[in-house]
């Protein structure tokens, strides 16, 4: 299985596009810069497709069709929503529905440019529930296509997420006609990578700490090289940076973002005195530990070992973080793929993971992707003819 970044970056710059044209029609239409300040080609977990599309209590839906058909899912924080009411002088009730419009119809103007067919949109529509968020998803294979953009006014730090989910029949005859050396399917297949390694590292996470895991989001991001900075925000994280050597060559992010200062110390540290040396090494260690844990699944699935460096504790901006990562990378391809995974210990502190394949080895999550089928298969046919150990038990029980 292959995927071609190049090709898949000819969809990316077109979201990439598709979201600085809605941007520039939000400007228009409130007389206030705008900026799209990030854009991605993302695949995402179906499960988790609700958290990623945003959890805010203003979100609205607007449905399009022609020569692409899906629908966009823009979910605007309290005070982007506030400042686009003030500007345009109407409740919110009125204001965001419009601003729905406008962005869904500048970021379609991108994708029906170069084609003979229009695309028309559909009124705005209100989104009361979780079920009305995740509904008609463009979901293959337990996996959503999404093109996510964010979307920020100047002057204010409020943000809106607009998330654009294609059909999946209107998208494959879209990628058919492009000539792409890729099928949705071969895509869909690299979040299996993703979710084994979210899982894993939420396991080792949960058994260094003693505290509860729990998995917020996994997804594969393909973003320009030059987008890689905005997938953190300025937020201080803390945590370790790795490269692995092997087949697979790449550049390991462990990140903490802490909601209170020292909690992922107070989470390894018995000692509440222990000096910042010590809390530093900890954290380090933890770092290593995670990413030694996910990395041993990649090699297991191309049965093969993959080497980690000494890891290098960093202590900044999420954006300075991933600056560096960009800028290795950024004389190898325009497009990078990222597997991207986010957890929550406890109340007070998130891991972030953010993992970069050389672009030269991209293609090499197929490969994962496939050994990891294979192990599943595997798991299934052996518990066919033993079941497992609870049966196992009751039978000689019973006998």
């Amino acid at each position: 299985m292959r995927v071609d970044l190049d090709a898949v970056a000819s969809f990316s710059q077109t979201g990439d596009e598709g979201g600085q044209r809605a941007a520039d029609s939000l400007e228009g239409l409130t007389g206030i810069p705008a900026t799209c300040e990030l854009t991605r080609t993302t695949l995402v977990d179906a499960d988790g497709l609700s958290v990623f599309l945003g959890t805010t209590s203003e979100r609205v839906t607007v449905s399009f069709d022609g020569a692409l058909a899906g629908r966009a899912v823009l979910s605007f924080d309290e005070t982007f929503a506030d400042h686009v009411a003030d500007e345009l002088g109407v409740g919110a009730e009125l204001a965001l529905p419009e601003v729905a419009n406008i962005l869904t119809s500048g970021f379609v103007d991108a994708w029906a440019a170069d084609g003979e067919d229009t695309i028309e949109i559909q009124p705005p529509e209100r989104i009361s529930s979780e079920q009305d968020v995740v509904q008609e998803a463009a979901v293959l294979d337990d996996c959503a296509f999404v093109f996510e953009s964010r979307v920020v006014l100047s002057g204010t730090r409020g943000t809106c997420r607009f998330a654009v989910l294609p059909d999946v029949d209107s998208f494959e005859s879209y990628v058919a006609e492009s000539d792409a050396e890729f099928s949705l399917a071969d895509l869909a297949a690299h979040i299996r990578v993703a979710s084994v390694s979210a899982d894993a590292v939420a396991s080792h996470l949960e058994a260094m700490t003693g505290v509860d895991a729990t998995l917020v989001e996994s997804h594969v991001d393909f973003v320009p090289v030059e987008r890689v900075p905005s997938l953190l925000d300025d937020a201080a994280y803390e945590g370790a940076i790795f490269e692995s050597e092997g087949v697979v060559d790449s550049v390991v992010a462990i990140l903490f973002d802490e909601a209170e200062p020292g909690a992922v110390a107070a989470l390894l540290l018995d000692d509440p005195d222990a000096g910042s040396a010590m809390a530093e090494s900890a954290i380090t260690e933890l770092g290593n530990i995670t990413a030694s844990g996910f990395l041993d699944e990649w090699a297991n699935a191309l049965e093969t070992t993959i080497d980690i460096s000494t890891p290098s504790h960093v202590r900044d901006a999420g954006t300075a973080v991933l600056d560096t990562v960009a800028a290795a990378y950024g004389e190898l391809a325009d497009t990078i793929a990222v597997v991207n995974a986010s957890i929550e210990l406890g109340p007070d502190v998130t891991c972030r993971v953010c993992t970069f394949p050389s672009p030269e080895d991209a293609d090499q999550l197929g490969d994962i992707a496939d050994g990891l089928a294979e192990d599943t298969s595997d798991e299934d046919a052996i518990d066919a003819v033993f079941g497992d150990d609870t049966g196992d038990d009751d039978a000689g029980e019973d006998a």
